[in-house]
């Protein structure tokens, strides 16, 4: 153990040191103020040695999630381009598939048409023309009826099945909003 007659010297020492550090300081300050400088320089360069890997970090990290964001919009984007090929697609085969169906109605009405001519040729009289128009008549409803019937179902599957790959996308993009929003 120190007695107090110890510690009061080195406390009387430690005073002394500071006080000829004060003279040389006070006499010297043209040595003394540049050593202060570059030490200042060398502490400011070892705090920035240690910053610059957790800000380089920080950055890359956030590099990452950008470019990661930037993908994932890309992917969005070629899915929903994907989709929109696809729909065409469908839709330019439906359109072919109807096109067809009208084709084929416009070559029986002429084939009809021509059998209603020879028909109304052979007539003899104004009631086989009442008689014979009357069912011609007849038959021409049930037919817009049948085939407007087709046209419809045609119409509305192609309809249904042109919108599965645009909802299908609606749907991502309402899920993306939703988890983005959350």
């Amino acid at each position: 153990m120190s007695t107090p007659k110890s510690a009061k010297s080195s406390a009387s020492t430690a005073v002394d040191a500071v006080k000829q550090v004060e003279e040389v300081a006070a006499a010297q300050p043209e040595v003394i103020e540049p050593a202060v400088k570059v030490e200042a320089d060398v502490v400011e360069k070892a705090v920035e040695t240690v910053a610059v890997p957790s800000k380089t970090e920080a950055a890359t990290k956030v590099d990452g999630e950008v470019f990661k964001g930037y993908e994932d919009i890309l992917q969005f984007n070629r899915d929903n381009f994907e989709a929109l090929v696809k729909s065409s697609t469908i839709v330019a085969r439906g359109v072919q598939d109807l096109s067809k169906t009208f084709a084929a109605l416009a070559q029986d009405a002429l084939e009809e048409s021509v059998a209603t001519g020879k028909a109304l040729a052979g007539v003899r009289t104004i009631k086989d023309v009442i008689d014979l128009s009357s069912s011609l008549a007849k038959a021409n409803l049930e037919k817009l009826v049948s085939e407007g019937s087709k046209i419809s179902q045609l119409s509305s599957k192609l309809a249904e099945e042109a919108f599965a790959p645009l909802s299908s996308r609606v749907g991502a993009a309402v899920d993306r909003l939703t988890r983005t929003a959350a």
